[in-house]
């Protein structure tokens, strides 16, 4: 059975940790910042093929 507490846990760590470190809205996202994102991304997608895989 997929653990879909797990999963919200995973998205909400995802929102927390991939946001810019740079507060200022109006500044331009930088290479890092986009990295960071990418990376955060690849690992909440990563947790939920797991818990796909886990639930078969």
């Amino acid at each position: 059975m997929i653990d879909t507490d797990k999963l919200r846990q995973a998205v909400n760590t995802f929102v927390h940790q991939a946001r810019p470190s740079d507060s200022n809205r109006q500044s331009p996202a930088t290479i890092g910042d986009i990295n960071k994102l990418i990376d955060r991304t690849a690992t909440v997608l990563n947790q939920f093929i797991d818990e796909i895989e886990k639930g078969h």
